[in-house]
């Protein structure tokens, strides 16, 4: 019995190291995942992503996914949307003439333009739950971007660079499109 106690603190406190150690290497380990500081078209610096910060990417990644799952529907309706916009165009210039002495307005014109205006905010209330689910998704996706932006911070500072490339397991070498002159971040 007094063994025992003898090496209980010795056991605890290898324990605590081990933990420490499994700890940091999962922290550091290569896991895939990689943050590119691209300049010009080039890797300039390159950092292994945190577990925090993977957690973040793939909670904002799985958020875009929602966020393209709830445009379908507005994207069925887009060319209806389009059609009218040109249609209330057209009878708006047909409706007001203006030359240099006179405006000239032709009410049938302005009748029909009030006819499609009516169907596109027809078209446009059939849909509101799926305008309205977009703006909440939207603010959903702004501030768990927020959350990743700020899990990077640590790695990469507060300097500008050109490029930001996440580089995952999924990517194929080099996987990224290259803008010279923008700036991601």
């Amino acid at each position: 019995m007094t063994l025992l106690k003898k090496f209980t603190p010795a056991i605890f406190i290898t324990c605590l190291l081990t933990t420490t150690v499994f700890s940091a290497q999962s922290e550091t380990q290569d896991n895939g995942y990689k943050i590119q500081i691209i300049d010009n078209c080039q890797v300039i610096k390159e950092y292994k992503m945190t577990n925090e910060q993977i957690e973040s990417y793939l909670a904002l990644k799985a958020e875009e996914e929602k966020m393209s799952l709830l445009e379908v529907p507005i994207s069925a309706i887009q060319d209806s949307i389009d059609s009218y916009s040109a249609q209330i165009n057209k009878l708006t210039k047909l409706a007001i003439q203006e030359t240099e002495q006179s405006v000239r307005i032709d009410k049938d014109y302005l009748k029909q333009q009030e006819l499609v205006v009516e169907k596109l905010n027809e078209l446009m209330k059939g849909h509101q739950q799926d305008f309205d689910d977009l703006g909440k998704q939207g603010e959903k996706i702004g501030k768990v971007a927020d959350t990743f932006v700020a899990s990077l911070e640590d790695t990469i500072g507060d300097t500008k660079h050109q490029q930001i490339h996440m580089y995952t397991p999924d990517d194929q070498k080099n996987n990224y499109q290259c803008h010279s002159d923008i700036i991601n971040i």
